[in-house]
């Protein structure tokens, strides 16, 4: 087994307090911020807590409850990568709310933490009373000649699976750099792509990409191909934001898996943020924050 030790400097955040909660493999890191209405935030790939830095301040100034971990295989959590399977992510998030006390939580993820996301909300609807997915689609998608554009720019998924070569890319190459680029509609701040590529390049946190690749997101890929989820639906609230430069999913494609919500769930919404590409909440955190809000809110 692989305990992620070694890891960047965490940035500082004010008002940002840092814990640890105990599994029974090891200790997850969660950054919390205000009191009230929990709202859970599930990061991206390699992006760790400090993707919601500017959500955060948002959500506890309207009043909620910011708690943001780092999943396993990532971010400063002390948790063998070795460990991960399809749902083991989904169980962490589980033992998390437990050990806070938390019955019912709103959630907001992107990337990979969606993937988490979506795996609870349709095992466990009673657990979270809203959902809000960031440039990431229902499960219960089919699929179609038109997402084939959108699929090829996904090929690091695969490469990212292949034992030793996935983390030396990471560790060695132009890899980390190139999959924030490419994906984002405007450029990262520099002091944001530079912790990025940070956490991608640190030895453990690359030898974790494959596991997190190889056993939770091709599998679930796999699933979604076959329609697994495709009679399931959604019972809380649940609102999908893709940003209309998003080269995996442009907008003429969000709005057709739109075209019926009823088939996502009993109340299925669908927002575009102008000029964002994949990484929504770094490149537009205004935006991101004005719609979480607002959903929440209505929800």
């Amino acid at each position: 087994m692989t305990i992620l030790t070694a890891k960047p400097p965490m940035p500082v955040v004010p008002g940002v307090d840092h814990t640890f909660v105990d599994l029974h493999d090891g200790r997850m890191h969660v950054a919390t911020m205000g009191t009230g209405t929990p709202v859970l935030l599930l990061s991206g790939f390699a992006q760790t807590w400090w993707e919601w830095r500017d959500l955060m301040p948002a959500l506890a100034g309207a009043g909620y409850r910011a708690i943001a971990p780092d999943l396993r295989g990532e971010g400063w959590s002390e948790l063998p990568s070795g460990a991960v399977t399809r749902l083991r992510r989904a169980e962490d998030v589980i033992a998390l709310l437990d050990a806070f006390e938390l019955d019912r939580v709103r959630i907001v993820s992107h990337d990979m933490g969606a993937i988490t996301a979506f795996q609870l909300a349709l095992a466990l609807p009673e657990r979270f009373s809203a959902q809000m997915m960031l440039a990431v689609p229902p499960p219960q998608m089919r699929f179609s000649i038109g997402l084939l554009p959108g699929m090829r720019h996904l090929w690091h998924q695969e490469v990212l699976a292949i034992p030793g070569l996935g983390p030396a890319l990471l560790r060695e190459g132009h890899l980390p750099a190139q999959l924030f680029s490419r994906f984002s509609g405007r450029p990262l701040k520099p002091e944001v792509l530079a912790l990025y590529i940070a956490l991608l390049r640190d030895p453990e946190l690359a030898q974790a990409s494959g596991p997190l690749c190889r056993r939770m997101v091709l599998p679930e890929l796999v699933r979604i191909i076959r329609g697994t989820y495709r009679q399931e639906r959604f019972t809380m609230p649940s609102l999908f934001v893709f940003g209309t430069a998003d080269v995996g999913f442009p907008p003429h494609i969000t709005r057709e898996l739109f075209a019926d919500p009823s088939v996502i769930g009993t109340d299925a919404r669908l927002a575009l943020v102008a000029g964002a590409g994949h990484f929504i909440v770094d490149e537009d955190p205004d935006a991101t924050a004005a719609l979480a809000l607002e959903f929440f809110a209505s929800a």
